[in-house]
């Protein structure tokens, strides 16, 4: 039990990786709140995990609206009193070739995976520092390390941003004991990547060096241990969680 104690915000929850880092982190001993726009999915997570609703609750927050994240940051201490760990996790694709794509279609990507990555983080800071502890994870994606086919320049970019809001918050609430780190996934089987023909999925693992297809508990599980007393002495970190396709 990893998490014992521990209060966990899991954005973006109703489905694929957010759904599988919510059940473990309650798996683990947390108590989850699950913030996501589609709050039919999530309240569906949350009601399996506990149909009580004393452990695990879903919220409707758009993250991209500051007063909505604003208003849940309150619900939750409201209802759990403390504030242990915030994955970042909700975040869009909408991938469009450059000469194809909007202006609109860039900033709405840029707008949930960066701007929601900040309100969200800005939002659990106060209730960390007075606490003096607090654990971060953001998660980006291999396609802030290399140009991985199948993304657009709005997502690379925007999980790019992620990365370094990560090590920035690192090196500004580390005196606060709040430590802030980041996962960049490879490509995951999850709902929405397995509507691709297997041929697409299998040609963004090119150069992989395990087999195994990589799947949403192993993201999970890298989270739990970012999470966990066993990170004790990493802050900043960028992990890559790509089953080899790039090594650093």
């Amino acid at each position: 039990m990893e998490l014992e104690g521990q209060v966990a915000i899991v954005t973006g929850p109703a489905k694929g990786l957010g759904k599988a880092i919510a059940e473990r982190c309650f798996a683990e001993g947390a108590k989850v709140a699950l913030w996501d726009i589609e709050f039919n999915g999530a309240s569906e997570v949350a009601s399996k995990l506990d149909p009580t609703g004393t452990r695990a609750k879903a919220y409707s927050v758009d993250i991209t609206d500051e007063e909505a994240v604003e208003e849940a940051i309150k619900e939750t201490v409201s209802d759990f009193n403390q504030v242990d760990l915030l994955v970042n996790n909700a975040g869009i694709s909408l991938h469009k070739p450059i000469d194809e794509m909007t202006l609109e279609v860039f900033e709405r990507v840029m707008r949930v995976n960066v701007t929601g990555t900040f309100l969200c983080c800005r939002a659990v800071t106060p209730i960390m520092k007075e606490q003096k502890r607090g654990k971060i994870v953001n998660i980006a994606s291999l396609a802030a390390r290399t140009g991985r086919p199948g993304v657009g320049v709005n997502y690379a970019a925007s999980k790019g941003a992620v990365v370094s809001i990560t090590q920035t918050l690192a090196r500004e609430l580390g005196p606060h004991g709040i430590y802030v780190n980041c996962i960049c996934p490879g490509p995951i089987l999850t709902e929405q990547t397995r509507q691709y023909p297997p041929e697409v999925f299998a040609s963004w693992n090119v150069g992989r060096a395990i087999i195994k297809d990589g799947l949403p508990e192993d993201v999970a599980d890298a989270v739990v241990f970012l999470a966990s007393d066993k990170s004790a002495w990493i802050t900043g970190v960028t992990l890559d969680v790509n089953g080899g396709i790039l090594m650093r």
